[in-house]
């Protein structure tokens, strides 16, 4: 894959707003409320394919070290925290929205709106499987903190709306740029 300058910029703007989103954040235990998952979805919604580098990146930034993570955690500790399957699910869904965004071209709010909230799918599955995992391993109470996931779901599923009416006139605005 061959990226213009043009293109790596834009996406380094996607990895400066996945920092920004992360910063925005409710603390919560054991998951914060952020708005890192609403840039992680914009961008396949916008970059198609290539939108798993920014994400690929923004991980890396972290996994180096860099507080670049909710609260600002970076590390293999906040990758392998409670937080680290969504971190797996971002990619996930940045890979595969991305793919279906560049295949499925009626550029409607419909088709916006159905990979937005399906990018939920692909980010929620990892993290509440691999956050069992963690609160297992420390006793913890999975069924419990999986109800406690109820609100942060529905304000998900509201952020994807948003989310889904700014893509297309973002992608206008960056085609004429």
């Amino acid at each position: 894959m061959k990226l213009s300058t043009r293109r790596v910029a834009q996406l380094a703007v996607m990895v400066a707003l996945l920092v920004i989103g992360a910063y925005v954040s409710i603390p919560l235990r054991p998951i914060p409320i952020t708005f890192q998952d609403a840039f992680v979805v914009l961008t396949p919604l916008l970059f198609g394919s290539t939108a798993y580098v920014a994400v690929l990146a923004y991980l890396l930034l972290g996994l180096v070290g860099l507080p670049v993570f909710a609260g600002g955690a970076s590390g293999m500790v906040a990758l392998s925290g409670p937080t680290g399957g969504f971190f797996a699910g971002f990619l996930l869904a940045s890979i595969v929205v991305g793919a279906l965004a560049e295949h499925w071209h009626w550029g409607s709010w419909w088709r916006d709106l159905v990979l937005a909230e399906g990018s939920l799918v692909l980010i929620y599955v990892p993290g509440v499987l691999w956050l069992w995992h963690v609160l297992l391993l420390r006793g913890g109470a999975a069924g419990a903190t999986l109800l406690g996931l109820a609100p942060i779901l529905a304000l998900d599923v509201a952020k994807m709306a948003v989310v889904a009416a700014l893509a297309r006139p973002l992608r206008s605005a960056l085609a004429e740029v």
